[in-house]
């Protein structure tokens, strides 16, 4: 379309997809052990795609690091309070998180949080989670047009994982775009929890990733309406429309393993290296894949990469959507 820029975040830091890996050498990945059992703190409710992938990963490791790995669901701020759990801890190896795209890049730049989680020792990552929007079939709506056309006439309920993270800039481009809906955010604990909002009738639509809602788009219970990430090949398969396609917008959500500031060299190129070999296990791959996120082996300065230049993109984006950019 002549004279309108595509807005797709996706490929604005597909560039950094193209580094050079920056591979542990076996030397540097043996010189550090585990002294005992690893904390990786996934920042959200039980149950959702972070909590998931992390449960994976984390089996995994316990064989390869021979310790016991532990998942510590701290929920709050979409990530903002477990990500400061462990960026205060000691650079020992010993506490981790996995955080989501919204922490990385959304949140640091709207909100006042009290430390940068671009500052935090990026290790690796496994996926990057698509994205749709959901309405419940007890809502009546079934396609996106139903969505607009009832934003035009009422509040609609749109469930969030709190703060301001990637579902309530989705839903603000939807609306900037269709000039205008109406609608408040019900700020939940993180995917799962968004999804028994739906499915109960506390909200009307929300932003959800694949693992927690293919079960349910299965049984019919869940209804997506809009794929909002660059792509979802099994909704792409059922004819759901793309926000890339239809409102210029998509939805880049990049996952990253990270520890605390300062991580030892040492310390970071082995748990780099385990999780490398983890993913490239045949029967993690397996798990992996049934979740349908989209996994992507990313070493520590390539998830990072990606983190900051997603970060870079969103920023004239949220302005766009009337955000104020924190300086």
């Amino acid at each position: 379309m002549k004279g309108k820029k595509l807005l797709s975040i996706g490929t604005s830091i597909a560039v950094a997809l193209t580094m050079v890996l920056v591979a542990a050498s076996p030397a540097q990945a043996n010189k550090w052990k585990p002294s005992g059992t690893i904390t990786l703190v996934v920042p959200y409710g039980a149950g959702g795609s972070t909590d998931i992938i992390g449960r994976l990963l984390a089996k995994k490791l316990e064989s390869l690091l021979r310790v016991p790995v532990v998942i510590e669901n701290v929920a709050g701020g979409n990530g903002a309070v477990g990500a400061q759990r462990v960026f205060n801890a000691k650079p020992d190896g010993q506490t981790l998180a996995m955080l989501s795209g919204s922490i990385q890049t959304i949140i640091p730049l709207t909100t006042a949080i009290g430390f940068d989680p671009l500052r935090m020792s990026y290790i690796g990552s496994t996926h990057e989670s698509v994205a749709a929007r959901f309405v419940s079939k007890k809502s009546g709506l079934k396609t996106i047009e139903d969505v607009i056309a009832a934003g035009k006439e009422r509040f609609l309920i749109d469930v969030t994982s709190g703060g301001y993270g990637l579902p309530d800039l989705g839903t603000a481009l939807l609306s900037k775009r269709v000039g205008g809906i109406k609608y408040r955010p019900l700020a939940t604990s993180g995917g799962a929890e968004s999804v028994l909002r739906l499915l109960s009738g506390d909200a009307d639509m929300g932003q959800n990733s694949a693992s927690t809602t293919v079960a349910h788009i299965k049984t019919g219970d869940l209804i997506p309406v809009l794929i909002e990430s660059e792509s979802w090949p099994l909704l792409e398969e059922m004819g759901i429309p793309k926000s890339v396609d239809r409102y210029r917008y998509a939805i880049s959500n990049p996952s990253a393993v990270v520890g605390p500031p300062n991580l030892p060299a040492t310390i970071r190129l082995a748990l780099q290296k385990a999780i490398q070999t983890a993913l490239e296990d045949p029967a993690v791959k397996t798990d992996m894949e049934k979740t349908q996120e989209l996994i992507r082996y990313k070493s520590g300065p390539q998830a990072r990469a990606i983190a900051v230049r997603a970060q870079n993109a969103y920023a004239p984006v949220l302005r766009s959507v009337g955000r104020a950019i924190r300086k």
